[in-house]
């Protein structure tokens, strides 16, 4: 069964009814509110941006790859950037004072 999509309180209802049925489940949904009863209840489940993502990349549509990889490209940017901060502020360096000028 797949669950995919904006779920309420009948989240829980429908999961359980799948596993009492034996049922492979695959549940995915944008709410942070309703992935306890989707983890707890099925075998898998899509968190966040995972839905997304698996959308893009089951329709193999050019536009929507690309948009993914761009996103996966700036995250990796952005997590080099934190990790060089985190180092060069224990390593006393004052990086924001080599980025002004005067």
């Amino acid at each position: 069964m797949f669950y995919m999509g904006a779920f309420f309180s009948e989240s829980l209802i429908l999961a359980e009814t799948g596993n009492a049925a034996g049922a492979i489940q695959i549940a995915g949904t944008g709410q942070p509110s309703q992935l306890p009863f989707f983890v707890a209840s099925c075998d898998y489940t899509l968190i966040g941006e995972e839905l997304f993502a698996a959308s893009a990349y089951l329709a193999r549509e050019p536009k929507l790859l690309g948009s993914l990889k761009g996103q996966d490209f700036a995250k990796g940017l952005f997590l080099v950037a934190i990790i060089l901060g985190i180092i060069f502020e224990l390593l006393t360096v004052p990086f924001i004072k080599i980025l002004q000028v005067s």
